[in-house]
């Protein structure tokens, strides 16, 4: 049994074939990559435009329907049967026009967001494999609201270098 133990003690201390020392592990946080990098906020910036740009006409279209709403309730008692079920018909077409733009604004806005951040990984992938060649890491750990990673020393945390090294493709 003790020369078991010898065997295995011995065994332990024999580097593994081929490697060259202990393994280097670097950490980034890819959604503070696409947030703080140059092309990120740009996009971020034009994403914000789109948004609002898309609520201004929501809000204008919101505003049309209460201008005939009003109007509407002013006059109800002094229009025809005709004239009021076609004003109803009007502030109907309005409110499923208002539903719809909604719908579409948003299926809109998800669909460049989606499309983006699928670009933005696919351009991150060689830029996280260079800086971990540069500093010549073995593994590199994605850290975001996803990942189960609970502790790391700053000192691991290549972020930074990814957003930088980002940038220089952004100019």
């Amino acid at each position: 049994m003790k020369a078991l133990f010898a065997v295995l003690g011995m065994v332990t201390l024999i580097p593994a074939f081929g490697q060259e020392g202990p393994v280097k592990i670097g950490i980034v946080d890819a959604d503070i990559v696409i947030q703080e990098s140059i092309k990120g906020k740009r996009f971020f910036q034009e994403f914000e435009q789109f948004g609002k740009q898309k609520s201004d006409e929501i809000q204008a279209r919101v505003s049309e329907y209460s201008d005939k709403e009003k109007d509407y309730k002013n006059k109800v008692n002094s229009l025809s049967e005709d004239k009021r079920r076609e004003m109803v018909v009007q502030l109907q077409n309005l409110e499923k026009d208002i539903k719809r733009m909604q719908e579409d604004a948003k299926q809109e806005s998800d669909r460049r967001l989606n499309d983006a951040l699928s670009k933005f990984r696919k351009e991150l992938g060689p830029v996280i494999q260079a800086v971990a060649e540069e500093m010549k890491l073995d593994i590199i750990i994605n850290h975001g609201p996803q990942s189960n990673l609970v502790y790391f020393n700053a000192r691991v945390d290549i972020t930074d270098a990814v957003i930088k090294k980002y940038d220089e493709s952004a100019e």
